[in-house]
């Protein structure tokens, strides 16, 4: 349980301009170090659109983990 507490710290939900300016975009990201894999989406309107969004994948994505302990360690 601890590595999923410690999973769920590490990780947090990025915002920002998409490359063309109008739109905006989430990413999942890891502190410290790169996850290796990048999680994101684009073409929000709003900021806030796009933190809700982006926070909605990340509690997806933890609780999928939690489903499946030998996975957590592994990110």
């Amino acid at each position: 349980m601890a590595r999923a507490s410690s999973l769920r710290k590490s990780l947090y939900v990025a915002v920002f301009r998409s490359g063309n300016e109008s739109t905006w975009c989430w990413e999942i990201r890891r502190k410290r170090r790169p996850m290796g894999v990048r999680l994101r989406d684009e073409g929000y309107r709003s900021y806030s659109a796009a933190q809700s969004a982006g926070r909605t994948v990340l509690e997806d994505f933890l609780n999928g983990l939690a489903m499946d302990p030998g996975l957590g360690g592994r990110i």
